[in-house]
């Protein structure tokens, strides 16, 4: 007869891996459930569909951290089908940080697409007041709204600047800053016209309404230049009318504007002091050298600067020198100037 040991073995034989077995079952099971999530989707979030969120994704967010923000704003309804989606096509190292405008119930498959711009994604950028165009096309490359380089082209065509009637040989002083939603990879030229047309509707609202009792002193080329000075000179919000008033007082003078502002962007980069060697670099922009206004805008100013050009506090101060805190001191005469800048730099 066949001994107890002789039979145990014999069954061993027949099924010699049933551990094997037992984790391909397990394995199987497992992915039958993710199925059906996938099947099932995210009837929760889908709901509630219908409007937009928005999110913001910082570099250092974790991708767990990013479930949680996305599943409190309800743009998901269930985050293992997230982690599931994330980990099978790796999305993690593939999500953009950013600022998004995302709709709430658009699943998790989705919304992983529009945070690694598989898909067209409706972000949010903040152009800040001051920015030159060079800094803009950088900040709107860095969001995925469109290329830097297609972006400058854009802002040098002559029927486009034609059309919202920019005299100047690029839209520099046009780009307005406020905060914009774009979708990603934009037509440059439609950006573009987007930051035209913001600026076209603010500075008509401005020159029309009460803000504006007087005719403004200067054409409205000549009052973008202004302003654009007058906005990478003023720090805080109740000088930029004194500001603009000194400069046209300067003007009204045949004075040349001896603005810093015009000869830092002559320069690789901003400077706290300019040495005098500075300010002996030959260039119309140099306002040192060569009376009167720049050529063309320096920066694209924002409302606040708009304004103070086109209404210019009237008061008889023709320098400033800054404190070093934001504010400045203001100055009737070249003595009074010099005391002034004498009792900063002792301060300093």
């Amino acid at each position: 007869m066949e001994s107890t040991k002789a039979k145990t073995d014999r069954a061993s034989a027949l099924c010699p891996f049933p551990f094997a077995l037992s984790f391909v079952f397990v394995t199987l099971s497992f992915f039958l459930v993710i199925l059906s999530f996938v099947a099932c989707g995210s009837p929760k979030a889908a709901k509630t569909s219908g409007r937009r969120v928005e999110v913001s994704i910082q570099p250092e967010l974790s991708i767990r951290a990013l479930a949680d923000t996305l599943t409190a704003r309800q743009v998901i309804g269930s985050k293992p089908l997230f982690f599931f989606y994330s980990w099978y096509y790796n999305y993690a190292p593939r999500i953009r940080p950013g600022r998004y405008r995302l709709p709430v119930g658009i699943g998790e498959r989705r919304v992983l697409k529009l945070l690694s711009r598989e898909e067209p994604a409706l972000v949010m950028v903040t152009i800040p007041e001051g920015f030159t165009m060079n800094e803009v096309a950088a900040a709107l490359a860095e969001r995925g709204i469109c290329r830097a380089d297609s972006f400058l082209a854009a802002c040098a065509d002559t029927n486009l600047l034609r059309e919202f009637a920019v005299t100047g040989p690029t839209a520099e002083g046009y780009l307005f800053p406020e905060t914009y939603e774009f979708l990603t990879n934009s037509p440059p030229g439609d950006v573009v016209r987007r930051l035209l047309r913001q600026f076209s509707s603010v500075f008509s609202e401005l020159r029309d309404s009460s803000l504006a009792p007087r005719p403004s002193p200067l054409p409205p080329s000549q009052t973008v230049i202004l302003a654009s000075i007058v906005e990478r000179e003023a720090k805080v919000p109740e000088e930029f009318d004194r500001i603009a008033g000194v400069f046209m007082n300067r003007l009204r003078r045949g004075m040349p504007l001896q603005s810093c502002a015009t000869v830092e962007c002559l320069l690789p980069e901003r400077k706290g002091i300019l040495t005098v060697a500075d300010t002996r670099i030959e260039s119309p922009y140099n306002t040192y050298l060569h009376a009167g206004l720049p050529p063309g805008p320096i920066s694209n100013p924002g409302r606040r600067a708009l304004a103070a050009a086109l209404n210019p506090e009237r008061h008889d101060y023709f320098f400033f020198v800054a404190n070093g805190d934001g504010t400045h001191t203001f100055s009737r005469t070249l003595a009074e100037h010099a005391a002034a800048t004498r009792r900063v730099l002792g301060d300093n």
